[in-house]
């Protein structure tokens, strides 16, 4: 009997690592952009951006409804809010390291190529990014921070802003937790 119980056991722990997550996600990551319309400087944010990180591959994707940022431009917020369909943006890179959610490390800086897709159309842009480790007691996780330049003849911002800059700053800042 205990030799059943003991194998019973092991299946079931078998089982639960075999199943466990593979994918963290979030759908309200907090994104910032800045450029300058009319020669004015704009922010604008939102807090629903959703991030997918594959643990496996280290492909990050992230999806964000531009309909959905607020700005200090009251003009700007009726236009994107009175959009009829969403305006989805979606972008994926992978991030170069392969251990970054394993163990303790020095902030990871790096080059990231992330493809940029808008509308059907698909661009590449280059993004500086950190990973940072953090400890929690016992808990792990990590900070993945990005900024970047998009160019706005890519988005197609243009011909919905008047008097928008030809680039827009992007910068986004989301916690990983580590897999357990």
């Amino acid at each position: 009997m205990k030799t059943k119980l003991f194998t019973l056991t092991i299946v079931l722990m078998t089982f639960y690592k075999v199943t466990a997550q593979k994918i963290y996600k979030t759908e309200e990551g907090h994104i910032l952009m800045m450029t300058l319309v009319n020669n004015e400087s704009v922010k604008a944010e939102s807090h629903k951006l959703a991030l997918y990180l594959d643990y496996g591959s280290k492909i990050i994707n992230g999806v964000l409804d531009l309909t959905t940022i607020s700005t200090d431009v009251s003009e700007i917020n009726t236009i994107l809010q009175n959009q009829e369909t969403p305006l989805m943006l979606r972008f994926t890179g992978t991030i170069p390291s392969h251990d970054f959610l394993s163990k303790r490390h020095d902030p990871i800086n790096f080059n990231w190529p992330v493809t940029v897709t808008y509308k059907g159309k698909y661009y590449k842009s280059q993004f500086n990014a950190t990973i940072t480790h953090l400890e929690h007691g016992i808990a792990m996780s990590c900070l993945i921070s990005a900024k970047g330049q998009v160019l706005v003849s890519d988005t197609g911002l243009d011909s919905l802003i008047e008097g928008i800059d030809k680039t827009i700053e992007v910068q986004f800042t989301q916690l990983v937790l580590k897999l357990q």
